[in-house]
């Protein structure tokens, strides 16, 4: 009887996670996201201007659901998939984490096979997003890694932004403040580095450098980590461990654009779809720069990689096409980038006339533009299973390096150990 209870518990809870998942009704588009606050905001008007217009022309209704961070749409959807593949929504907006996933899946619908145009998508989103099947889903919600500074300390101080890690650890001193009985009260940097971070640490070295084969696992399921016999890995925290030393480096993992806020940090890493909602909680206390990522070393010079998210569909239907369509477009994707700070991924865009003047009178939102246009498109960000188990592992060994006198080598090596049993675990499982 309990074994009955279970299986039972366990089926009304899988109808509570499909509820609102694809419909019977084909005039109905459903999509599960991740926006919230200010981007859910945005993401709610363009889906009503799209039922009030195209919609309302053509029949069709996009039924917007969000179901929490972007691991947990991942979550459902892969739930979904195990019991029945018709409780899938015909769209789900999804981060790089994941991506392995959804490249060795069965379900998924890829956009030639709906035929949709890619020709006007920023070519580096477009490589962010390709594998050895193809482009694996639609560009929508782009971002870059920025350097979020306090610009009117730096300009009181006459500094720049740091090129260089190795330029952060000179001037950080002069960023830090403390009271009294020595005690920080303003540190330089607050945050520890993970896989989103260092795909552009790793990824810039020698011009482009992968933390896995298979090109990150774009061409292929990784099977072997890179970053340890290349010295990738080592090579940043070295120059990391420096920063730290200064005294001024805040190891906290959550709470860091508050810090940022009110002026208890110099600087942060964060993404570009941030920016809004960064200044607006700044609220003018003091003027926010943003400056491309600093370089691990000299010869860093690959830049970034694309972050973000995209479009995956899990429906062969016309109307699905329609409102990817619709999600790419340049109006759509203007009023998607001045609202948020994400990169526009329509490349019309580019010689617009109102999205150039909102970039002259905005000119923080034009960093991400101009660092992902000089970085290699072929720094991708990192397709590896267990992906935010990994995540935390990373921050994990940057913290025994710095604060618990852990050795760079005996980091890097179990760092390498914890992906590669993933890479392991995962290949015997999936791959025949």
């Amino acid at each position: 009887m309990k074994k009955a209870i279970i299986v039972l518990t366990i089926l009304l809870s899988a109808a509570g996670i499909y509820a609102g998942g694809s419909t019977e009704d084909d005039s109905v588009v459903t999509i599960w996201h991740s926006n919230s606050g200010a981007l859910g905001t945005a993401f709610d008007e363009i889906v009503a201007e799209f039922n009030s217009t195209i919609g309302a022309e053509k029949g069709i209704e996009i039924e917007a659901i969000y179901q929490g961070a972007a691991n947990d749409v991942l979550t459902k959807v892969k739930a979904a998939a195990a019991v029945d593949t018709s409780t899938l929504p015909d769209i789900a907006q999804l981060d790089a984490t994941a991506a392995l996933d959804m490249m060795n899946s069965d379900y998924l619908v890829l956009p030639s096979v709906l035929g949709i145009d890619t020709s006007s998508i920023m070519p580096s989103a477009l490589e962010s997003l390709m594998s050895e099947r193809g482009l694996l889903a639609i560009p929508f919600n782009a971002s870059s890694l920025l350097f979020y500074y306090n610009k009117t300390l730096f300009d009181s101080l006459g500094l720049e932004a740091p090129a260089t890690l190795d330029e952060f650890t000179e001037i950080a001193p002069l960023l830090g403040e403390t009271d009294a009985n020595g005690n920080v009260t303003r540190y330089a940097f607050a945050g520890v580095p993970a896989t989103y971070e260092l795909g552009a640490f790793i990824g810039a070295q020698n011009g482009l450098s992968y933390m896995v084969d298979e090109e990150n696992g774009h061409t292929g399921t990784p099977r072997k980590v890179l970053f340890e016999e290349e010295g990738t890995f080592a090579e940043f925290l070295t120059h990391w461990k420096k920063l730290y030393d200064t005294g001024y480096l805040n190891n906290i993992t959550s709470g860091v654009s508050t810090e940022f806020a009110a002026g208890r940090t110099a600087t942060m890493l964060a993404s570009s779809s941030n920016l809004s909602t960064v200044i607006n909680t700044v609220g003018g206390r003091f003027e926010v720069g943003t400056a491309f990522v600093p370089k691990t070393n000299e010869e860093a010079t690959g830049g970034v990689n694309i972050g973000g998210g995209a479009m995956f569909s899990f429906t062969e239907s016309e109307n699905a096409r329609i409102v990817l369509e619709y999600l790419i477009s340049e109006d759509v994707q203007l009023e998607w980038a001045e609202k948020t700070g994400y990169m526009p991924v329509n490349t019309g865009l580019y010689d617009n006339a109102e999205y150039q003047e909102f970039l002259d009178g905005n000119p923080q939102f034009r960093v991400a533009m101009e660092q992902t246009a000089s970085s290699n498109p072929k720094v991708t960000g990192v397709w590896i299973p267990s992906a935010y188990q990994i995540y935390y592992s990373f921050q994990s060994e940057i913290r025994n390096v710095t604060e618990n006198g852990k050795s760079i080598e005996a980091a890097v090596h179990d760092m390498a150990a914890t992906v590669q049993n993933a890479l392991d675990e995962y290949a015997a499982q999936n791959i025949v």
